[in-house]
């Protein structure tokens, strides 16, 4: 895969190592999570860098498995005949994504459909048509994929002299210019729902807070964590000053969890659904030898602030 730099900056044959360090390490990142989505056989590639070309920034990237004894092995045998295939499809679908983030813009997919093995057709909600490999949309999908590909278009925004970005690879070229940059930014990505449950648990209440809105901290025994508070009919007798703490009080709730997938990792986010009971912190004796003679002692609820007990 071949990518070159035109422009003033570069007519010397020289360019800012700022500029193209990020752009090729973006470059080789793009190379390894194509490899990755697409399910290329073998080791993830290994991308080196041959020497540029005199009259514009040319860079040749040498995309090949990181393994030469490996490599050897696989052309003796039949499947590194595969593999090299595989390798050249990689690049293919690389350029062909390059292409594809252009046309579509950032516009949003209506549908799809199948025309061929290796084609399908887009039909964006504006009505476009666009045609294009399989594999190139499966790359434009991919918020990481994305990002890499914006770095290696970084320089054209630099405002120093680059104008254009031409990839080439497997018989095919795509030329980038500035007027192209506002379809590589990286859109919005989607988060995915992966768990939301409600359970009933008891948590002790480290922190509160009075603001709409904020979080409250809680311990569950184990861990403490942050919890919005749903249930407006605590939440405003709290404010009211009806629902008082003691020290080591805790409340009996129905707890949801819920946990999504966005870009960069799992979140997850507590909320009270209802308080149940409040429970006193206070802990009696077992000095009845009639658990029911017991219960016409119970322990005093909480009456009064204490100090450690709120916060924001």
């Amino acid at each position: 895969m071949t990518l070159q730099f035109e422009g003033e900056a570069v007519d010397a044959a020289t360019m800012d190592v700022r500029q193209l360090a990020p752009a090729l390490i973006a470059a080789a990142d793009a190379m390894c999570e194509a490899h990755q989505l697409l399910r290329v056989p073998g080791p993830p590639p290994q991308v080196d860098v041959r020497a540029p070309r005199p009259g514009s920034f040319i860079i040749d990237l040498l995309v090949a498995e990181p393994s030469i004894l490996q490599r050897a092995i696989e052309l003796l045998n039949s499947p590194g005949v595969t593999a090299g295939l595989s390798l050249t499809g990689l690049v293919g679908a690389v350029v062909s994504s390059f292409e594809l983030v252009k046309r579509l813009a950032n516009r949003k997919i209506a549908r799809t459909e199948p025309i061929r093995p290796g084609l399908i057709r887009l039909i964006l909600k504006d009505g476009t048509v666009i045609e294009t490999p399989p594999d190139a949309l499966k790359l434009v999908l991919d918020a990481s994929y994305r990002r890499s590909i914006r770095s290696v278009v970084e320089p054209l925004a630099s405002g120093r002299g680059i104008t254009s970005l031409t990839a080439s690879a497997a018989g095919q070229s795509q030329t980038v210019t500035g007027s192209d940059l506002r379809a590589f930014e990286v859109p919005q990505t989607v988060e995915e729902e992966l768990v939301d449950t409600i359970t009933e648990v008891v948590l002790r209440p480290v922190s509160l807070s009075f603001t709409e809105g904020n979080k409250w901290r809680f311990h569950d025994g184990e861990s403490t964590f942050y919890a919005t508070i749903d249930d407006q009919r605590f939440a405003e007798a709290v404010e009211l000053g009806t629902e008082r703490f003691a020290k080591n009080d805790m409340l009996r709730v129905r707890l949801r969890l819920r946990q999504t997938k966005v870009d960069g990792g799992l979140r997850t986010e507590r909320s009270i659904v209802e308080v149940l009971q409040h429970v006193p912190g206070s802990t009696q004796l077992d000095l009845f030898a009639d658990p029911n003679v017991a219960n016409q002692f119970p322990p005093p609820s909480g009456s009064a602030d204490t100090s450690d007990s709120t916060g924001s």
